[in-house]
Parts: structure tokens; C-alpha cells; sequence
């Protein structure tokens, strides 16, 4: 198995305005307890419940370390941290009795040992572009014009392989359609179907 990585464009441009890009892993798999707790068991001679037991219970140890204000570090893993948020800006003194100072996240730095296990790690460009293809609303008019001369009804996957969006921005784009009454969902709104709205789309 290798880590899947595809590109995207950077939010700030060089100084002579050229664009860059940064590659960004891609289809992250989400691990369970349930699926860690299995592969020990079958390189240990734990079982799947004792397993699963210890990672509860660390976990519970965890939070109970971080909420006293503790650094803790899992050796060959790395160091977890508590980060803190103030509800207001806070300038001098007497702002700071009203700061509203609060729990805002965990950080993670990864112990050396843990990195160097990475730096085998295999990587590869992803064969399925999480990219949307950057197209005008003008654009995406035309493609609807020529998909609706030979389609009756239109779905949200339909429309995402047609201008070749992600399901999010796809998703976005046709809220943006109905609401500008070109298209309309003749169907329930959890399973939407869409037609032209009279006088768009050739219709």
C-alpha cells in the first residue's frame, strides 16, 4: 500500500504571480478501534477484547492527563498537548480577568522514532482526481444546454460527471441553479431529481 497524494494550488502566489501547487494526501481511510484491536491480536498473544480494552482505557487516561494540564508522551507514538483559546481579545490586565480562557485543541508532535518508520513509506499520485474542474457558470450553462438536449432528468452524480466536480462543489452548484430558477427537483429532497425550468436550458 502507498499514501495516495494529488495536487492543489497554493492560497498565495509567488510575487511575480505565478501560481504553485503543494501535494496533499488524499482518501483518508478512517481506522476503528475495532480494526487496531484485531491486527494486535493477530500479532500478539492478546486477544481482540484485551486489546481493545487497553486502547479504551489509555484513552480515558488520556483525557484525564491533558485535562490536568499534563504533556504526556507514548513512547515511539509522540507528545500530545492541550491548546488554549480566549474568548476575547485581550490587551492588558484587566482584560485578561475577562479573557474567557477555554479548552481549544489537542496537538500532536510525532515522536523521531514514529518518523523514521515513515520516511519508508510509499507514496503515489492518486488515479482519481479529488479536483473540480474550474468552469464558469457560463460554462456549466453549456454543458447543461447540450446534456438536457438528449436527457429528460438530471441527478447530482449525473451532473457531477458532466462538469466534472467534486460531490461537494457539485452539490453547491445546483443549489446555486434552483435558486437562480433554472433548475427545479421534481423529487423528494433527499433523493433530488432535476429538470429545466421553463425557458432555460433549451426548454
Amino acid at each position: 500500500m502507498a499514501i495516495n497524494y494529488e495536487f492543489y494550488e497554493s492560497p498565495n502566489p509567488r510575487k511575480d504571480g505565478k501560481r504553485t501547487f503543494h501535494a496533499r494526501v488524499v482518501g483518508f481511510n478512517k481506522v476503528s478501534t475495532d480494526q487496531l484491536a484485531q491486527e494486535i491480536q493477530e500479532e500478539s498473544s492478546l486477544t481482540k477484547a484485551d486489546v481493545k480494552a487497553v486502547l479504551v482505557a489509555l484513552a480515558d487516561k488520556l483525557a484525564r492527563h491533558l485535562g490536568e494540564g499534563s504533556k504526556v508522551f507514548l513512547e515511539d507514538i509522540g507528545y500530545f498537548q492541550v491548546n488554549l483559546k480566549c474568548g476575547r481579545e485581550v490587551v492588558d490586565e484587566e482584560g485578561m480577568k475577562r479573557a474567557g480562557v477555554a479548552f481549544k485543541s489537542v496537538s500532536f508532535r510525532a515522536d523521531a522514532e514514529l518518523k523514521k518508520k515513515m520516511k519508508v513509506a510509499k507514496v503515489q499520485r492518486s488515479r482519481i482526481s479529488r479536483h473540480s474542474l474550474p468552469l464558469t457558470m457560463e460554462q456549466i450553462d453549456e454543458r447543461l444546454t447540450e446534456y438536457f438536449a438528449s436527457h429528460e432528468i438530471l441527478t447530482r452524480r449525473g451532473f457531477q460527471f458532466l462538469c466534472q466536480q467534486t460531490q461537494s462543489t457539485a452539490g453547491r452548484i445546483i443549489r446555486q441553479l434552483v435558486e437562480a430558477g433554472k433548475l427545479k427537483n421534481i423529487s423528494l429532497q433527499r433523493n433530488p431529481v432535476y429538470v429545466p425550468v421553463e425557458g432555460n436550458y433549451g426548454r
